[in-house]
């Protein structure tokens, strides 16, 4: 058993208790949890191998965490006498306190706390999620290289600084990056290859030879549709590796919590 084959793990459990909130109670979930952990550390006994890539295999046969909620839970029925349903309190209950009296902090620290932070429900103080800052300093502490390759990309977007060949290292952090997954790696290669292609042939200059065309197409338009479309391909990595870094992060706080002492 490998750390990062079982961070993998910890991952999908994670998503699977996240889908199955409200459709399970506390106890119900805890339960079906550890059935599923149970089925997955089986096949990975069977395994002849435990590394990422077999892991990630196993989980294939599972299907996605919704899917697999769907498929095994729909249907079930829950425990009426558990605290877990209680009705919630009316919306208007739910706003967050004003800031003398513990609520949201604004201008930095909001950025860093994000909206619904001090949101108060049933069962106490739960924040909703980190702001877009504190965003960024979870995926740099997590996972530091995929937020260099996301970077890479980004500089390739402002055309005009020349700066479009750091899309190929760029690439070369997203197919080293054991966070994205096959099918993410090849958006990030062909949307922006892709879009270099088109910005070459809408080109409207003239060429006397096929190499000059070449490089006059892709040094004037070219690298505007490489720019563009790698600025989309930002767009699509970026919340995987966020949810990801949440996930990773949530899971190293279930451990500490679980350490004696």
């Amino acid at each position: 058993m490998t750390q990062r084959s079982e961070q993998v793990v910890l991952d999908y459990l994670s998503e699977v208790g996240l889908v199955l909130h409200g459709r399970l109670t506390a106890r119900e979930r805890t339960t079906y949890l550890a059935d599923v952990r149970s089925r997955i550390d089986a096949r990975r006994a069977a395994a002849p191998d435990d590394d990422v890539d077999t892991v990630r295999g196993i989980l294939l046969v599972f299907g996605s965490p919704t899917d697999l909620v769907e498929r095994e839970i729909v249907g079930n029925k829950l425990d009426i006498e558990d605290d877990e349903l209680i009705p919630p309190k009316p919306r208007h209950a739910d706003r967050p306190p004003p800031p003398w009296r513990g609520g949201p902090s604004s201008g930095l620290m909001g950025l860093l706390e994000g909206p619904g932070r001090t949101e108060m429900r049933v069962h106490g103080h739960v924040p909703r999620g980190p702001g877009p800052l504190r965003g960024l300093i979870l995926c740099l502490r997590r996972h530091p290289g995929e937020l260099v390759a996301l970077a890479l990309l980004l500089l390739t977007v402002p055309w005009m600084w020349g700066l479009s060949f750091l899309w190929v290292l760029g690439v070369a952090f997203i197919v080293l990056s054991r966070v994205w997954n096959i099918h993410d790696k090849w958006i990030a290669i062909v949307v922006p290859f892709l879009g270099c292609v088109t910005g070459m042939a809408l080109w409207d200059g003239r060429a006397d030879f096929v190499d000059q065309y070449v490089q006059r197409s892709l040094s004037e338009t070219g690298v505007i549709g490489l720019g563009l479309a790698s600025l989309v391909s930002v767009a699509y990595l970026y919340p995987r590796v966020l949810r990801s870094a949440r996930a990773a992060e949530r899971a190293a706080e279930r451990a500490a919590e679980s350490r004696p002492g």
